[in-house]
């Protein structure tokens, strides 16, 4: 039985300790980095959950140009069995001599990684890596931030963002906020859009079927306000109530009756609420995401089905805006949110978006969906309507012009 994980109060010897030891990982690195020569064609790349997310968006771009054979792929994953079933779902007949799964946390994955002459993360490689001789590191994160991160968080000495060349981000609001937090230049900062909003127009069969032949189904997405991470549990409200209750989801379900539509309220990765055990109700399917994952879901492919968005303070509402479709925000717990929020930020998203306080305004909100929104200055502030090509533009801003479509 694994051990109870402990409330985030981490004593500060605790925390000196880590940056000591990082500090002493990071000189070593940094010495033995220039006598480790990289590989011309191989990429890097990993993300969380494994094979997900921006890296895998533009992985599956780079796969299909007609050089991809020339290059070396390799994933470094958590999970090895959940990697391979991945790809193999999508790449039945996949070459090991172009793409190879290593596990990140071990001497070969860190090798691997330093042999590389492109490497492209989400959510970082190695904290110790902090030197980039002979390489183009690129931290395509995963979502424009309305929560602080980074360096705008408090305890950032312990978060410290992922050493990388260039980041990505969706606008010029948003790319000022991603080189302050992230520490990359700001005219390396490009505004080109994430890959992961390409599967947006990409609706399958298999996601529509989600739908449960409903005439018209909303996704719901909220982000955490409890999780787990590294045994530890983290806490970003201070609220006693519960807005995603039984009792709350019971009384939105009533009221959902006879609309004809489904409500597919997906849970965040990490949020404890995934080890929760949901009744079953009539008009709303609650997804924990290990389910949704064994299904082999897209969430970006489900959206791209979907007839409007409900969230809080999840970036995936800065993706929506780029197919102008209804997004309403539901979050009446923000008053004892305490994570933060990066300056501006809500305020411009709620300029685009549909604030929602209670159950009755999400119920009527639901079924009298709101039509497409036009294009307008405030919106472009949090997502430019010109940026439908990520991807490539990436690639070739980093040199891989060989991979861009």
């Amino acid at each position: 039985m694994s051990a109870k994980p402990e409330e985030s109060k981490q004593p500060k010897f605790y925390l000196k300790n880590i940056s000591l030891l990082q500090i002493i990982l990071c000189g070593i690195y940094a010495c033995a980095r220039p006598f480790i020569p990289t590989k011309g064609n191989r990429i890097a790349l990993t993300s969380y959950p494994d094979c997900a997310d921006n890296a895998y968006a533009i992985f599956q771009v780079m796969m299909r140009s007609p050089h991809a054979d020339e290059f070396e792929f390799i994933w470094l994953v958590k999970d090895m069995a959940i990697a391979e079933q991945r790809l193999r779902k999508d790449y039945p007949h996949l070459n090991p001599g172009n793409v190879r799964i290593i596990l990140k946390n071990s001497p070969r994955g860190i090798f691997a990684f330093m042999r590389s002459r492109y490497a492209l993360f989400t959510h970082g490689f190695y904290r110790f890596a902090h030197a980039g001789f002979h390489q183009t590191i690129v931290n395509l994160w995963h979502g424009m931030p309305l929560k602080k991160i980074g360096m705008q968080l408090e305890h950032r000495y312990l978060l410290e963002p992922a050493f990388a060349h260039y980041s990505i981000a969706t606008s010029d609001f948003f790319a000022d906020v991603i080189a302050e937090s992230l520490r990359v230049p700001r005219a390396r900062t490009l505004v080109t859009g994430l890959p992961r909003n390409e599967w947006l127009v990409a609706s399958d069969s298999e996601h529509a079927a989600v739908s449960e032949g409903r005439a018209h189904m909303v996704v719901w997405l909220p982000t955490y306000r409890t999780c787990e991470a590294d045994g530890y549990i983290l806490r970003d409200s201070t609220g006693g109530a519960e807005d995603l209750s039984e009792t709350n989801l019971a009384e939105l379900d009533r009221k959902l009756d006879g609309a004809d539509l489904l409500l597919v309220l997906k849970l965040h990765p990490i949020d404890q609420r995934n080890r929760r055990e949901w009744p079953d109700y009539n008009n709303i399917r609650v997804m924990k995401d290990a389910d949704f994952r064994a299904r082999g879901l897209n969430i970006y492919k489900l959206l791209a089905g979907a007839n409007a968005l409900i969230t809080d303070f999840s970036s995936i509402a800065i993706d929506y805006l780029a197919v102008n479709k209804p997004i309403g925000v539901f979050a009446p717990d923000r008053g004892t949110y305490t994570r933060g929020f990066v300056a501006g930020s809500m305020e411009r998203l709620e300029a685009v978006c549909d604030r929602l306080d209670s159950i009755d305004e999400l119920a009527a909100y639901i079924c009298k969906l709101p039509p497409k929104r036009s294009p307008s200055k405030a919106l472009s502030d949090l997502h430019r309507q010109d940026l439908r090509t990520p991807s490539r533009d990436i690639l070739r801003a980093v040199g891989l012009d060989e991979l861009a479509p």
